[in-house]
């Protein structure tokens, strides 16, 4: 595993990218007893180590230390970050996903998401007329314009099948005007519909 990880906090993440900091999680990991993987051994990294002991009147109180107070608490799915995943800010006043492909760590402002189909629900996420149809059925407001990306009401979203919305992964992510279109088209809205869609969008 890595030990220095790039990591992105909420206000980082843009839609469909992201502004990087150049801030980084030191990953002494408490290791992952199901995985058969070690805890981190400081002493293989003396420069970390180094590094760290500056900060040991800090680092040895943590409630939240690993075995040693140089690792950092048990987390199961530390290797998850590795993986393709989308991630996203929960405060936003529009939608603001991006699918990482580079092993970003997320900061405890930012969320993550993994699953199938991934290249498929980035678009329907960062969709207007979805974050239309999220923030008036689904959200809890955060005054006149923002709304909040909770992920047990993300997940009630209904989004269909890869099969239906394969037309999908023919349009450029830039293009807005043909992605909420062809979302238009496979929720079946009408033409009334259609067309409040793109007002409140434009």
């Amino acid at each position: 595993m890595l030990i220095i990880r790039p990591i992105l906090r909420g206000r980082d993440i843009k839609r469909y990218g992201y502004e990087f900091h150049d801030l980084y999680l030191i990953n002494t990991h408490n290791g992952i007893k199901s995985k058969g993987i070690l805890p981190i051994d400081i002493n293989d990294y003396p420069a970390i180590k180094r590094h760290l002991d500056k900060y040991w009147n800090k680092i040895s109180v943590r409630d939240d230390q690993g075995v040693t107070p140089y690792n950092l608490r048990n987390c199961i799915y530390t290797d998850f970050f590795l993986e393709q995943k989308i991630v996203y800010a929960e405060l936003v006043q529009s939608p603001r996903f991006y699918l990482d492909k580079n092993g970003f760590h997320i900061s405890n402002t930012g969320y993550i998401m993994n699953g199938k189909d991934l290249d498929i629900l980035i678009k329907y996420l960062n969709s207007y007329t979805m974050s239309y149809i999220f923030k008036k059925y689904y959200s809890t407001g955060m005054g006149e314009r923002g709304f909040r990306y909770l992920k047990q009401y993300l997940e009630l979203l209904p989004i269909p099948k890869r099969s239906i919305s394969k037309k999908l992964l023919t349009i450029n992510a830039q293009n807005d005007e043909e992605i909420e279109k062809a979302i238009c088209e496979i929720y079946c809205l009408n033409s009334v519909e259609e067309n409040f869609m793109f007002r409140v969008n434009s």
